[in-house]
């Protein structure tokens, strides 16, 4: 993982983005498989995920009663994880037995200990990028997952076969975030700046204008770096580094097929300019493989 996907400038904005707006779609997905895998008190297993950045999907996770361990490069993002617990833990004691979180490169890690589930919810693999990164991450996952365990990779589905540079596009406004507690509006925007098609990363960015209650604004932007994968890549990928694929998606609901590129649609203007912006991204479609190790 590289300093381009710390979020280091705007880990808070994320949070109120992700983690205070009405929950991103995947939650009840990822509650279906820790249940599947550690049992509906957490007595069969535990929980490792990938990119946990602030927890939200952790969180979740470990207040329905899981052993969860979070761990991620960026700290600021795990500053914010951490305050949330303290929180929470004010409630529910209980939480701090549950959780670990753990600043660390999912590319190099060694807990010590096997897991029931290992995930890396919303694109977090995709930040991974060198090569032999990739092979490190897969080969750790595979020395962290038990016998029986399986690990849930998702990226997102690329709209064309192959993807060149005209997927770059100047910045443009995608929406607006209100941040009720506070009275912060955010103004959001993205570029494609640049695509790599022979490495297949794609160089995005993210901007931010802020708007305080005093009415101060200052602009924020958030650089990004993400390798990108067509379904059949992914798939030689895992098999590659010793995983069999048990299941795969296109959506949290686990309907659709991955092998059909997504269907992305024009996005009304009223609509994007609403504080609720979450309709803009379920209208890609994602790869979601369930994954676990290959039989001896």
């Amino acid at each position: 993982m590289t300093e381009k996907n710390i979020y280091r400038n705007t880990a808070w904005i994320y949070e109120i983005e992700h983690g205070t707006n009405p929950p991103m779609p995947d939650t009840p997905f990822y509650r279906e498989y820790a249940a599947m895998q550690c049992g509906n008190n957490g007595e069969k297993g535990e929980i490792l995920e990938l990119g946990c950045g602030t927890g939200r999907v952790a969180l979740a996770l470990a207040k329905d009663g899981f052993n969860v361990t979070g761990l991620d490069l960026s700290s600021q993002m795990l500053d914010i994880f951490r305050d949330k617990l303290a929180k929470e833990t004010a409630a529910q004691p209980k939480l701090t037995k549950q959780v670990q979180i753990i600043h660390g490169n999912m590319a190099d890690f060694n807990i010590g200990r096997k897991f029931a589930l290992i995930t890396a919810p919303f694109r977090a693999f995709q930040a991974i990028t060198a090569e032999s990164d990739i092979q490190s991450t897969l080969a750790c996952i595979h020395r962290h997952l038990t016998d029986d365990g399986i690990f849930i990779i998702n990226v997102f589905n690329p709209n064309k076969d192959p993807l060149h540079e005209d997927w770059c596009r100047e910045e443009i406004f995608i929406g607006e975030i209100v941040c009720n507690e506070t009275g912060i509006n955010i103004a959001r925007y993205e570029c494609r700046e640049r695509i790599d098609p022979i490495n297949q990363i794609i160089y995005p960015y993210l901007a931010y204008t802020v708007t305080y209650p005093s009415g101060k604004t200052e602009r924020l932007v958030e650089p990004l770096q993400m390798k990108y994968y067509y379904s059949r890549q992914l798939r030689a990928v895992m098999e590659k580094a010793g995983y069999e694929i048990v299941d795969e998606f296109s959506w949290y609901d686990k309907t659709g097929n991955i092998d059909e590129p997504a269907q992305l649609q024009p996005i009304p203007q009223q609509e994007l300019r609403a504080p609720n912006h979450y309709a803009s991204r379920i209208r890609g479609r994602e790869i979601i493989l369930v994954c676990k190790k290959k039989s001896a």
